[in-house]
């Protein structure tokens, strides 16, 4: 049997230490042995507006001023996250049902964005990543599309399962493109091709490899990049669910024994970041 031993969420540390309010755009929904972590994909500041990274106080709070608030990315992860676990609720466990559920609750996205002018720059459709699943004695329904991550591991913190990472594709093309110069995401044509021909577009190509990437968006095609799977549990003591900013703290098996050990060491440091943990009572 699983239980539930570690949930939390935590804001972007810059805006945390300079104690300036931002949107949170991580959502988590936990119900025993149902669990959803999505991530919701961050948009430009207002009129198509876009800033690096903030290093400084000054830069933070700019952004924090001009970044829309409330957040529809917000708003999708919040959708996602809890029509998932509503749906998975009250089915039984199957590569099927969770299929159904993520559908459902993608579908439900749409409804946030149907109705809204796109132009995929200053405005974008609102959308998230995710990662879920229903956890049974035997077996772990998964499915995970985007950037977040479920990992299972062995008492020995062995990784023996692990979600695809769709955005590496995606993140692979931008390189060689701007090795060439033809890539500048201050560039609004950057910006434009990633998110309106790259984005849950499954057919697209770069020099025979497939480039492009999924996010819930409430497109019936961002099913194409949902992956589902039926891991089993015989040798698993760890199952995790996290946000891409928990990444560091999954990255070598030292890291993620340390994290295993003492969860809440991901309050330390890092962009928005969300965790889950299940251990094999």
């Amino acid at each position: 049997m699983f239980q539930l031993k570690y949930s939390k969420r935590y804001q972007n540390q810059i805006y945390t230490n300079y104690e300036i309010t931002f949107p949170e755009e991580d959502y988590y929904a936990v119900d025993g042995n149902l669990f959803c972590v999505a991530d919701g994909v961050t948009r430009d500041l207002i009129g198509g507006e876009i800033k690096p990274y903030p290093k400084t106080k000054e830069e933070a709070k700019y952004i924090a001023e001009h970044y829309p608030n409330p957040s529809g990315a917000f708003e999708a992860s919040k959708i996602i996250a809890n029509q998932f676990v509503k749906y998975a609720k009250g089915g039984n466990a199957s590569k099927e049902m969770v299929k159904k559920g993520i559908q459902k609750a993608n579908e439900k996205v749409w409804k946030i964005n149907e109705n809204r002018e796109i132009d995929y720059v200053g405005e974008d459709l609102y959308c998230c990543e995710a990662v879920g699943g229903v956890i049974t004695d035997e077996y772990l329904y998964a499915f995970g599309i985007g950037d977040c991550y479920i990992k299972v591991f062995d008492e020995n913190q062995n990784e023996l399962y692990s979600t695809e990472n769709d955005h590496l594709w995606m993140e692979k093309f931008e390189e060689e493109y701007l090795k060439k110069g033809k890539y500048d995401w201050f560039d609004p044509r950057s910006r434009l091709l990633i998110r309106g021909a790259l984005r849950n577009n499954f057919l697209v190509t770069y020099q025979g490899k497939r480039v492009g990437y999924g996010a819930l968006t409430g497109e019936d095609r961002a099913m194409d990049f949902v992956k589902i799977d039926k891991v089993p549990l015989k040798k698993v003591k760890y199952i995790v669910a996290y946000s891409d900013g928990c990444m560091p703290y999954f990255e070598n098996q030292k890291e993620v024994k340390k994290t295993l050990e003492n969860p809440d060491r991901i309050k330390e440091n890092g962009s928005e970041r969300t965790l889950i943990i299940y251990e094999r009572e």
